[in-house]
């Protein structure tokens, strides 16, 4: 056996120390990088008006965009448009930004681009090359809506009512692709 390897016995007699630590280092780590995907996708606490110096911030609109061309940067033009025509309807797009550009909540695939490994360069592509994958995409991320791991416990009215919206996108969505 290489160094560095256990064996299945030296794995089950490990010290529990040793264990609750690499669980709380994944955990952390898994935290870091979804705390760094929201700053880098600048939507928590993000507003469209004017800046302190005068500049102008951009409008929603700029904004899904700019998003859109870091999660899908593959799609084609008909899966941007029905995501755009979706956002307006529903109010929020499927990263959880609502019109007045806050984060809402953490959306389905705010979760999946932090599972699938949020890159530095601000690109991760969550709805494929073809309008099937973006169907795909946003089948899985309403199925996990509708299906809660947490079955729901402790929500408030507000976090309910943002799911109910993030519904709402998907279902928009599916309909216009």
């Amino acid at each position: 056996m290489g160094v560095g390897v256990l064996s299945p016995d030296q794995w089950n007699n490990r010290n529990y120390n040793e264990q609750h630590k690499e669980y709380t280092r994944k955990d952390r780590d898994a935290h870091e990088a979804f705390a760094d995907a929201v700053s880098k996708a600048g939507a928590a606490g993000k507003s469209f008006d004017t800046e302190t110096d005068g500049r102008t911030k951009k409008t929603a609109r700029q904004y899904r965009e700019q998003v859109f061309d870091q999660i899908a940067p593959n799609a084609p033009q008909r899966v941007k448009q029905a995501w755009m025509d979706a956002a307006d309807v529903a109010g929020i797009d499927g990263m959880g930004v609502s019109n007045s550009g806050k984060l809402s909540h953490i959306s389905q695939l705010m979760v999946r681009r932090v599972e699938k490994g949020y890159h530095g360069n601000g690109v991760c592509d969550l709805l494929g090359n073809s309008v099937q994958s973006a169907i795909r995409a946003a089948k899985e991320a309403l199925y996990a809506l509708e299906h809660p791991l947490d079955a729901g416990r402790g929500r408030t009215a507000e976090q309910i009512e943002n799911r109910m919206k993030e519904k709402l996108f998907y279902q928009e969505f599916l309909k216009r692709l």
